[in-house]
């Protein structure tokens, strides 16, 4: 199989060392991907798990986390962005050829190793996360479905309740909607 050869070609030329420093630093950046990667797969499973036991409080302390985890992720997406940017000047391509498979055929075989190896994983958990979300996302659908059907239940199929307001401003109380019958 014969490789693409495109500008800046480091096999052909010799490997330029700031390259391979640069994909080293890179190989940290999907390390920590692969990390993020892995702990969407835990929260997600535990979210299930909490939605089911219907656990408020884990919940919540559950999604500060997640929202926590979001200064960091910027931070790694900055750093992998700065990164292509390098890349794509040490090589002369386009940001957007930067990718993994193109730099496959311009580094050392040690690093085209690594580089491969982390794609194919990274590859994997994303499979595996988009079918986790989908899953976690039917579980909210079927939750959201059951607690309408409850709420229908209690308040009839009207549904109305609190206060509204005319368009005089004026407050209007829902009638015969209250959520427990006091008749004995």
């Amino acid at each position: 199989m014969a490789l693409r050869k495109m500008k800046g070609d480091c096999r052909r030329e010799g490997p330029r060392p700031e390259i391979h420093a640069q994909v080293a630093a890179l190989l940290d950046v999907l390390d920590e991907d692969i990390q993020h990667v892995e702990a969407s797969l835990v929260s997600l499973d535990t979210l299930r798990k909490l939605l089911i036991k219907r656990d408020d409080g884990a919940l919540g302390t559950l999604l500060e986390e997640i929202r926590g985890q979001g200064e960091a992720r910027t931070a790694v997406d900055c750093r992998r962005q700065e990164l292509r940017r390098e890349l794509a000047s040490g090589l002369g391509w386009k940001e957007t050829e930067v990718t993994v498979t193109n730099l496959l055929a311009h580094v050392k075989e040690d690093l085209a190793t690594a580089l491969a190896e982390r794609q194919k994983r990274l590859q994997n958990l994303i499979v595996r996360l988009k079918r986790e979300h989908t899953l976690t996302a039917m579980l909210i659908l079927d939750c959201r479905r059951f607690n309408r059907s409850l709420l229908q239940v209690f308040l009839g199929p009207a549904g109305q309740t609190g206060t509204t307001y005319t368009a005089s401003g004026a407050a209007r109380h829902p009638t015969g909607t209250t959520m427990l019958n006091m008749q004995f």
